[in-house]
């Protein structure tokens, strides 16, 4: 796993999955929707995800999986609106610079 600022990730060439999560955060639940999970604190704020495909989904938006394999920075960004919470990511690295929204299924208590 690396490590920059408030977030850990770790993306695997081999298995093709992206794993962010904010350091410290524990899970106290995920949700699954297709390729994507998000994990979820006691509190119901979005702390990790897991992108399997990850070249398949970032290619879309030109990015590589060299890209990914490079990234010296990757956080969750989260944005409250009304009752929908909107997910993305942002990758830094030597030829990416994006924030890419993320689909993310709803967590009901």
């Amino acid at each position: 796993m690396r490590s920059k600022g408030a977030s850990v990730w770790d993306y695997s060439v081999v298995s093709d999955i992206l794993n962010v999560h904010k350091a410290g955060a524990k899970v106290a639940a995920s949700a699954e929707l297709g390729d994507f999970t998000v994990d979820f604190n006691s509190e119901g704020t979005v702390v990790g995800l897991e992108i399997m495909h990850a070249s398949d989904f970032f290619g879309s938006v030109s990015i590589s999986k060299e890209d990914l394999s490079e990234l010296r920075e990757v956080d969750i960004l989260t944005e409250q609106r009304n009752d929908i919470v909107l997910v993305m990511i942002r990758l830094l690295g030597e030829n990416v610079n994006q924030v890419i929204p993320i689909p993310t299924p709803v967590l009901t208590q």
